[in-house]
């Protein structure tokens, strides 16, 4: 008499949204918390290098503290080249002293202008992505498992290192 069949159940559900969106929001703190150390230093020492700051030039001597920073970011390494390194060598010209070479045209003020206007952005945007980092860090420090927050920012912060004293 009932000819109605019951309503089948499947043993494997859909995952839900919510639980989908928390997973994610869960590794993204994490692994925001891993490559923040990576992203403060290269957007701080990327401003430095933008304005030169690591470069010897007539008058400046920049901190090895600096140069060193500025090896690391884009050598990868810890070689750091000083002034006297610079020098040229005895019995051997300077670049300048080649006759070949012809001293470059001085820039228009329209590049200099351009040119500065992008050094200056530049080194906002590096402003900006280290401030959002770090308020990342902090949403991260406060919204999920403080412990493994901690333990993935030391090893985003501890194997670079560690690797760069392999080099």
């Amino acid at each position: 008499m009932n000819d109605m069949k019951p309503i089948e159940v499947s043993a494997r559900r859909p995952p839900n949204r919510a639980a989908v969106l928390m997973a994610v929001r869960v590794w993204h703190s994490y692994s925001g918390a891993f490559f923040a150390p990576a992203i403060l230093f290269f957007s701080i020492t990327g401003a430095f290098q933008t304005f030169n700051l690591h470069k010897p030039m007539p008058g400046y001597r920049p901190p090895a503290v600096l140069q060193a920073l500025a090896s690391m970011h884009k050598n990868q390494n810890l070689h750091v080249k000083y002034l006297d390194d610079l020098a040229p060598k005895p019995g051997r010209r300077a670049k300048a002293d080649k006759p070949d070479d012809a001293p470059a045209p001085a820039p228009s003020l329209t590049s200099v202008l351009a040119q500065s206007t992008l050094k200056v952005f530049a080194a906002l945007v590096s402003v900006g992505l280290a401030a959002t980092t770090m308020l990342g860090l902090y949403m991260s420090w406060q919204t999920t498992r403080r412990r493994a927050v901690l333990l993935w920012f030391a090893a985003g912060l501890v194997l670079p290192m560690l690797v760069m004293l392999a080099v």
